[in-house]
């Protein structure tokens, strides 16, 4: 045999030796993503099973209280309606994700709770704060919050639908805009009023609302000049 013949030999088998410790290397990866995606789903069955009953009766759907935070300012928690979805699979690494179903109000001055919509069968795919600016070291405090609503079980990212302007409490909720697919920005402006830039029908949308009332003050479609 010549040396040449060895040599290949020789890388042969050190390649095989290392195709085998990669393929080994892939399997232990791959088992213990299962045995974590398995144990993640087992957990949410159990906190499922064990929380109080949340959502309307013939959902079908598993939902949780999310995160529950106190509303600067106020006697107000307000906690966020999750449902659990499947279908991101093993390139998640999570095997799923979650949806914002509505929004729960606890006033510990008034009962009962609220809640944002009226039913669990829409997703709130985005709900920022409109916050006072923070001077000397002060927390900034909400004086309105915004929430896109959309249709559940739907391409959110393409599928309208309709904004909602609501009071720190949750107790006045306005529909302010419907056909609407994006929301861009929700500030206070120099005048201390809400000011809003969303996306409807295709058309870029400006819109001022009074921070007390929330009344609208003003609305206009937004001209962009095309690039040359």
């Amino acid at each position: 045999m010549s040396k040449v013949q060895r040599l290949f030999r020789y890388v042969w088998r050190v390649n095989a030796v290392l195709i085998l410790v990669a393929a080994a290397g892939v399997s232990f990866a791959v088992v213990t993503l299962m045995w974590s995606e398995f144990g993640g789903s087992a957990a949410r069955s159990r906190v499922f099973e064990a929380a109080p009953p949340l959502g309307s009766a013939d959902s079908g759907e598993r939902l949780f209280l999310g995160q529950v935070a106190l509303v600067e300012g106020t006697t107000i928690l307000r906690g966020e309606l999750v449902a659990q979805r499947s279908g991101a699979g093993f390139s998640s690494g999570s095997g799923g994700y979650s949806e914002i179903r509505n929004i729960l109000f606890v006033d510990n001055q008034s009962q009962p709770a609220r809640w944002l919509l009226p039913d669990d069968d829409h997703v709130i795919t985005t709900h920022p704060d409109v916050t006072t600016r923070a001077q000397d070291g002060r927390t900034a405090r909400p004086v309105a919050s915004v929430a896109l609503v959309k249709p559940a079980r739907a391409d959110l990212e393409a599928v309208e639908g309709i904004l909602l302007l609501f009071d720190p409490t949750g107790r006045s909720i306005q529909t302010i805009a419907d056909g609407v697919r994006e929301l861009h920005s929700a500030a206070l402006d120099a005048e201390g009023r809400i000011t809003l830039l969303f996306e409807r029908r295709r058309k870029y949308v400006l819109a001022s609302f009074d921070a007390a009332s929330l009344k609208k003050s003003e609305e206009h479609e937004v001209t962009v000049p095309a690039l040359k």
